[in-house]
């Protein structure tokens, strides 16, 4: 009995060591977030989470989610991704990666669930020379980088269920 009990204490010791590392590298990686009114601007190096209703924000009771919960993504190392709601445009060097849906992106209260609504942002800011990567949307490259081809990738597919066309662009870095 006694051996059981030490061996309990042992493993918890072990796992109260493990945890705190643990606990601060994934607070580091995902950055501080916080709830705001819908109406907030969002402030450079953030971008939107979840909708939801906050008595703070006054009253509930209209079609739209009055808050919403915002996170700073300016910590994220390069080439790193993070993923939040598509609306407003991404911070500068942020270019959506892959599309889905997320019940908490929804703004409003009586969604369709067509649209994909939620976006997997990667940073491209410091890549090195070389690196290639597949960017949703056909568009120009940005400033630094090339297009190789016009591609399509199911990742990139906005209305859910659609068909798969010609929906993204490989870049290069130069």
């Amino acid at each position: 009995m006694r051996r059981l009990l030490t061996a309990i204490v042992i493993a918890a010791a072990a796992v109260m060591s493990l945890s705190p590392s643990q606990a601060g590298a994934s607070a580091q990686m995902l950055g501080p977030s916080q709830n705001v009114c819908a109406n907030a601007p969002i402030p450079t190096g953030w971008i939107p989470t979840a909708y939801f209703d906050w008595y703070q924000c006054g009253q509930p009771g209209t079609i739209y989610y009055n808050a919403k919960s915002i996170k700073d993504v300016t910590d994220t190392s390069a080439g790193g991704t993070v993923t939040g709601c598509i609306t407003p445009p991404p911070p500068a060097g942020f270019y959506a990666t892959a599309l889905s849906y997320s019940f908490n992106c929804e703004i409003s209260k009586t969604p369709n669930g067509v649209l994909n609504n939620q976006q997997t942002l990667t940073n491209l800011n410091g890549l090195p020379s070389g690196r290639t990567i597949i960017i949703c949307g056909v568009q120009s490259a940005p400033p630094g980088w090339t297009v190789v081809s016009v591609v399509q990738t199911y990742l990139c597919v906005y209305a859910r269920g659609g068909g798969v066309g010609d929906n993204a662009v490989s870049i290069r870095k130069l």
